[in-house]
């Protein structure tokens, strides 16, 4: 009828859609995994003692992959299992990085803690001789944390975080070799420059530790 009020405007209904579509995509993201898993691997020609040099300390670590600037914390023994290091940074957090299992020239495996443990990071990487160098493989998995927007971050995770560990093992071997590791292994025809990963965690990643890559990873020393 013309003059009658109408009982709704558009504004509540608006709104109600709105919350309605919040509350439905809150209530997806919870039932998603927060979990993920990344792997890369490149070949590096070099001995495999000379790669692990840079993997059985944190301060080896430090060496190819970005940490905060300030509020470094070194704890446990100089190389090995149980050497940490921890971080407490206005702008990235707090959060640490510790050595869990060393084997001389073969394997390394880590964990990395953001924000007292809301994300989680365990890494492990291997070295296998292979030709005239050493196959590096890296990897990670991590569970992002209990916010239901996070499952749908994880679905690109994979993705993201492999890329990052391409960039890590590309500034490893640039720093064991002086060149690009070549991806492809001894047999590749790619120059280095061609084959190598494209750039850096997690330890690995242009995070700093704990985004994700790597000791920084994961969420990354990731």
């Amino acid at each position: 009828m013309t003059g009658e009020r109408v009982p709704f405007g558009p504004g509540p209904i608006v709104l109600g859609a709105a919350a309605l579509f919040l509350t439905t995509l809150l209530l997806i993201g919870v039932l998603l995994p927060t979990d993920w898993e990344a792997e890369a691997s490149t070949w590096i020609a070099a001995p495999p003692g000379a790669v692990f040099t840079y993997l059985d300390s944190p301060e080896g670590w430090q060496a190819w992959t970005p940490w905060p600037d300030s509020s470094l914390v070194r704890e446990g023994p100089e190389r090995g299992a149980g050497a940490s290091i921890r971080w407490s940074d206005r702008e990235v957090g707090t959060g640490s990085f510790r050595l869990v299992d060393v084997r001389a020239d073969a394997a390394v495996s880590y964990e990395v803690e953001v924000s007292g443990g809301a994300m989680r990071t365990s890494g492990r990487i291997t070295l296998d001789a292979e030709g005239d160098g050493v196959r590096v493989t890296w990897r990670e998995e991590g569970v992002l944390g209990g916010n239901p927007l996070m499952g749908y971050w994880a679905f690109f995770m994979e993705r993201a975080q492999t890329s990052e560990l391409d960039k890590g093992l590309t500034r490893l071997g640039e720093l064991v070799t002086g060149v690009s590791p070549q991806g492809e292994g001894p047999d590749s025809s790619s120059t280095p420059e061609a084959s190598g990963p494209g750039g850096a965690g997690g330890p690995g990643s242009d995070r700093v530790p704990g985004e994700g890559a790597g000791p920084t990873g994961s969420a990354t020393a990731g």
